[in-house]
């Protein structure tokens, strides 16, 4: 009787572990198939916020330029000089105004610093440091139109928001050459500098970092091969995964002429070496384009038009001319290139702009697009309008 009932007692409690099992089976299931569920969420997420938008702003905006240097703070975007190099009239007007773009409803606002202002400037390079509150400025040109007196700066500027004021900074040491059109990233309190093209006409691809808390430029010295010199390379202002990305720009070639690069770099900070990672031509941005946009948007790097070969020389253009709309995605994970088709308004020819981010958005300033066609046409076509392209989900 005893044996029955152990039997009984061992039975039932075997059906209860296998009961909780299955329980937890199913559970587990559940998980499995919510976890799949979420992941197919997020892969289509790409699609549903795969947007470009013209924006509808208000405020007074900034006059008709390329190149500025643009910067974010939060869910602002401070633009800064620039240059309305004009082909109708053979003039160049640089900037050194300064305007604010709030992204949370697209208003401009133009602003008056107080204290000693940089001087009027194009190309230069910019980066906003938000847990300070400090917009950097590194750098940049002004010439004549015939680049008969190019003169590059060395200056480094910082612009604290809080209080309204430029202010030029004096590091303590040696600071890099005056140059056009660097690269420049923030990582916590450090600003990375590469590249650009000097006043004697060389192009480079030094690799400098500025510390904040000690006011001292020093260069670093990577290990293995570098990239090729450049200025105008399009990179973003942000690290991803200890890695500054960088794609094309220009170099000059060995009979002194520019030639556009078609090749992307990565330098990984905890090794000090940079590394090439152009994919292979069939996966590769095709054909080379420079003076575009880009930005770092979670592990892809986005670019937004620029200058293809080929083009127009007429109109007053002293050299050929042919903006595209095209926009590309870099996978910094897969380290491919793929040209994108958003959503939402057109596309527009664009070059010489400068692009910032804010969340998951990419924001695109100034440049022009041109028209000529048998020495007829509208010629420059300033763009006034702001830009953003979102591809994921703020």
């Amino acid at each position: 009787m005893f044996a029955r009932d152990f039997q009984a007692a061992k039975y039932r409690n075997q059906q209860v572990v296998c009961g909780r099992k299955k329980v937890r089976g199913t559970l587990m299931m559940g998980k499995m198939s919510l976890l799949v569920l979420l992941i197919l969420l997020l892969d289509a997420s790409y699609a549903l916020a795969n947007t470009w938008t013209r924006r509808v702003t208000s405020g007074e905006r900034p006059k008709e330029r390329s190149t500025p240097a643009v910067a974010t703070l939060h869910k602002s975007i401070y633009l800064f000089g620039g240059v309305k190099d004009d082909f109708s009239n053979f003039q160049n007007t640089f900037y050194n105004d300064l305007y604010r773009f709030n992204t949370s409803n697209d208003t401009w606002n133009l602003l008056t610093p107080q204290g000693i202002l940089p001087p009027p400037r194009a190309f230069a390079a910019s980066v906003g440091v938000e847990h300070r509150g400090l917009i950097f400025l590194f750098g940049g040109a002004n010439y004549s139109p015939t680049f008969s007196n190019f003169i590059t700066y060395d200056d480094l500027w910082v612009y604290n928001v809080a209080a309204n004021t430029w202010k030029q900074l004096h590091p303590v040491n040696s600071r890099p050459v005056g140059r056009s059109r660097p690269n420049l990233w923030v990582v916590g309190d450090r600003l990375y500098l590469f590249g650009g093209f000097t006043a004697s006409s060389t192009t480079l691809n030094d690799l400098w970092v500025y510390d904040i808390r000690t006011n001292t430029w020093t260069e670093i010295i990577p290990n293995g091969t570098l990239p090729p010199a450049r200025h105008e390379a399009q990179a973003g202002d942000r690290v991803q995964k200890g890695k500054l990305t960088v794609y094309g720009g220009e170099t000059i070639d060995s009979t002194g002429n520019f030639q556009t690069l078609n090749d992307t770099w990565e330098f990984d900070l905890r090794t000090n070496t940079w590394k090439e990672v152009t994919p292979i031509d069939a996966l590769n941005i095709t054909p080379a384009r420079n003076y575009g946009s880009a930005t770092v948007i979670n592990n892809n790097l986005f670019l937004h038009g620029g200058d293809l070969p080929g083009g127009e020389t007429g109109c007053g253009s002293p050299f050929p001319q042919n903006p595209t709309e095209e926009l590309w995605r870099f996978d910094l994970v897969k380290r491919i290139w793929t040209q994108v088709q958003p959503d939402g308004d057109p596309l527009v020819r664009l070059k010489r702009t400068n692009a910032a981010k804010v969340g998951n958005r990419m924001y695109i300033f100034g440049g022009y697009d041109f028209q000529c066609s048998n020495q007829t046409g509208l010629g420059q076509i300033w763009n006034l309008d702001v830009y953003s392209y979102e591809p994921f989900k703020n």
